[in-house]
């Protein structure tokens, strides 16, 4: 019997728990305890598999390999395959795409790029069908990925929450707005899923571009005269295209400041920027005081402003640490972070927190609370007579997110409201 799959189930890293690993233990985590109910035993759909260091030949071969363990049911299991698939095709991809800019744009690297850009977009429509429950899983053999003895390096993609993405990707509702030449441009490797996943949902073009602060070759390359240099195609140039700037996270803004201005001087049209998620949490702390050395970001310079609460590379990288060491302890380190909660599903938590730090600020996201409630704590100066907005295609996405989940809650869950009205 296959196991359903709930956009509920995953964790804010994107993990799920599932009991059918036929043929697929080598990808899982065994949790040691057995579920007291089923007495059955449980296992976390990644493994240290899904995080090694691999050459591009072992990442082809371990994607044909889950090809042939894949079926047609919308269940956990086949998400399991379908999910280590998609890793070893946009592993794949940024080393291609890696070399292609470090050479110059060598044509060879472009071919072989683009040969992975196809797996990563089949694997994508796929683990699309899972989790809209919808539609046919299907795979074309004569789609495979480049051979060679080149390792990829061991990078793990923060925005590897499928279903935050999944729920992100459908509150952008691109179908109501005019998709012609609008080119999706995403920054570094942790924003790599987003490009695939809008184009299979809404059918618009994407570039990738070499510029990130995690990407340590980028500064081989800072000098760059023109954006032309960094990015994996040049339509933005060419089609004069109406850009749409997403990143997988927002911390301080920076980063997607100075992008922005370096696009404009080469007279790239960004029509709207924003995020998946932001870091809620280091905006209340810089608001009062309790974090320095870094900026707040500014909600007015984003159009898809949300309350998706990034939890922090740190809490990511530890826990990806811990569940190569078991699948007890990485459980442990994130109960104790107030997550993988029973009373509340991770995606849920984290919307909360984002909502509940923004209120902190002055800054009312949700909708449903009229009112903001006084601060507990003083401001710092520069910030006490700032009026913190988010704009109203912001809204828009905030409100969708919002409803989104509450309806995914009352569904699993049988609740009779929404926690998040109750705020």
């Amino acid at each position: 019997m296959s196991e359903p799959l709930k956009l509920t189930d995953f964790d804010i890293l994107g993990i799920i728990k599932l009991r059918d690993v036929k043929g697929i233990e080598k990808y899982v985590t065994k949790i040691q305890k057995t579920n007291a109910e089923t007495e059955q035993t449980e296992y976390f759909s990644r493994s240290k598999e899904y995080y090694n260091v691999k050459s591009l030949s072992e990442l082809s071969n371990e994607r044909e390999e889950l090809k042939r363990l894949l079926t047609r049911e919308y269940g956990k299991r086949n998400f399991v395959i379908l999910e280590n698939m998609l890793n070893c095709s946009a592993r794949s991809y940024f080393k291609k795409f890696e070399e292609y800019i470090l050479s110059g744009q060598n044509e060879n690297s472009r071919i072989q790029m683009d040969m992975a850009r196809k797996c990563m977009e089949e694997d994508t429509k796929n683990i699309l069908v899972l989790l809209a429950n919808n539609g046919l899983i299907s795979v074309n053999p004569k789609l495979v990925l480049p051979q060679s003895d080149e390792n990829c390096q061991k990078r793990a993609i923060e925005m590897d929450n499928k279903a935050v993405l999944y729920i992100f990707s459908k509150a952008l509702d691109l179908d109501n707005k005019e998709l012609s030449n609008i080119e999706v441009l995403t920054p570094g490797y942790g924003s790599i899923y987003i490009g695939p996943f809008l184009k299979e949902m809404y059918g618009v073009e994407y570039t990738n571009i070499f510029k990130s602060k995690y990407i340590s070759e980028s500064s081989r390359i800072v000098d760059a005269e023109s954006p032309k240099q960094l990015v994996s195609n040049q339509r933005i140039f060419n089609n004069n295209s109406k850009v749409i700037l997403l990143d997988d996270n927002v911390g301080t803004g920076d980063t997607m400041q100075e992008l922005k201005e370096t696009l404009s001087k080469s007279g790239i049209n960004v029509v709207a920027s924003g995020a998946v998620q932001y870091n809620w949490r280091n905006y209340y702390k810089v608001s009062v005081g309790k974090k320095e050395g870094i900026n707040r970001f500014d909600t007015s310079k984003f159009d898809f402003v949300n309350p998706i609460n990034y939890a922090g590379h740190k809490l990511y990288s530890h826990a990806i640490d811990l569940l190569h060491s078991s699948g007890e302890e990485y459980e442990s380190y994130l109960n104790s972070k107030s997550y993988r909660l029973e009373n509340c599903c991770d995606i849920e938590g984290a919307i909360l927190r984002g909502i509940i730090c923004a209120k902190r600020t002055g800054l009312n996201l949700c909708k449903a609370s009229e009112s903001i409630s006084e601060h507990d704590e003083v401001m710092l100066p520069e910030y006490q007579n700032v009026v913190a907005r988010i704009n109203v295609s912001s809204q828009s996405v905030t409100d969708k997110i919002i409803k989104q989940v509450e309806e995914l809650i009352l569904k699993d869950a049988e609740k009779d409201i929404g926690v998040l009205e109750e705020i």
